[in-house]
């Protein structure tokens, strides 16, 4: 049976799956009746390939027509669809050959189906659907050239129960999930809220070999698990918050900024004005100069005006000789 990589923090969604060798039994529960029992089922989920230090998924290629890639999520996450794109072309990699990839012959691969099983806090619908288109920047004329549905189940008490009831492993997962927070919410500390849990459902025929096989490491799992949904949840606020203040930064820069050139631009006002007050006043002094100067040139023009009248009266003869002293007439 293929073993979790250790290297990484698995859920106790998929090492109960992948452990106890249930996957198909998960499938018959959300597609009951594709496949007929003693179908073979090959678990394909990644080594090693995880989201935010956590492995949570579960793949399996199911009578090798039939690629199902499951998640298990206890937050919400609309990104999924792109996710599984990514990767379920590192899975067809492992199962497709790169001789038969590169022949004219047409290949027949697995029809890949996409689930996530959400049994988070946060309330959400008894089923969803995320498809890769809605996350395109540019909404596609007619059909996407490329596509990616995701089917999400609500998994928590009160939804999908006839679904759940169709698989007895997921059926006391959920059961296990509900006794351990139900023992936190009524003052427990999480790890004693998971032993009692654990016990609960030994006693009461729940996961019995399992659980008494890996008990220990489930509540170190699902500590980690809610640990590591709590850490999210901070980090997520904690996110907003250094949004909120990169922007309040901004803000205030740019109002900063804005004081800075209004300063400059009523400094260049001023300047402006006062260089037009001195154009003002060459010009008046340059309009004081042209009036001398007209003043000046009017008198010349008299003067001019005399010589002239003088020459006219000289030629004819009628300008009288002055005595020593008078002007001429």
């Amino acid at each position: 049976m293929s073993k979790v990589n250790r290297k990484y923090k698995s859920s106790v969604f998929t090492h109960l799956f992948r452990e106890t060798g249930k996957g198909f039994e998960l499938y018959n529960a959300v597609a009951p009746g594709r496949f007929p029992a003693g179908t073979p089922v090959e678990d394909v989920t990644l080594s090693g390939v995880m989201y935010m230090d956590r492995v949570n998924d579960l793949s399996l290629l199911v009578g090798n027509k039939l690629a199902v890639f499951f998640e298990h999520q206890s937050t919400i996450n609309r990104n999924i669809p792109l996710r599984d794109l990514l990767y379920c072309g590192r899975v067809y990699e492992r199962i497709v050959s790169n001789r038969e990839l590169y022949s004219e012959k047409r290949m027949r691969i697995p029809t890949p189906e996409f689930y996530v099983l959400y049994n988070g806090r946060k309330p959400f619908p008894e089923k969803a659907v995320y498809r890769l288109s809605d996350m395109f920047a540019l909404a596609p004329e007619g059909e996407p050239a490329l596509e990616l549905v995701v089917n999400v189940f609500n998994v928590n008490e009160g939804f999908n129960d006839c679904m759940i009831k169709r698989s007895e492993t997921l059926s006391g997962y959920m059961a296990l999930v509900t006794k351990a927070r139900g023992h936190e919410s009524s003052g427990m500390k999480r790890p004693a809220a998971v032993r009692s849990a654990i016990r609960e459902c030994i006693r009461e025929g729940i996961l019995v070999e399992y659980l008494e096989k890996y008990g220990s490491e489930v509540v170190n799992m699902l500590y980690q698990e809610w640990d590591w949904s709590v850490a999210k949840s901070v980090w997520d606020k904690e996110s907003a918050e250094r949004e909120r203040e990169k922007w309040r930064f901004v803000v205030a820069r740019n109002r900063a900024l804005v004081k800075v050139y209004a300063a400059k631009m009523a400094e260049n006002a001023a300047k402006l004005a006062e260089n037009a007050a001195k154009l003002a006043e060459n010009a008046a002094k340059l309009a004081d100069k042209d009036a001398k100067l007209a003043d000046k040139d009017a008198k010349l023009a008299d003067k001019d005006a005399e010589i002239v009248e003088l020459k006219a009266r000289l030629n004819q003869g009628t300008v009288t000789q002055p005595a020593a002293g008078q002007p001429m007439t």
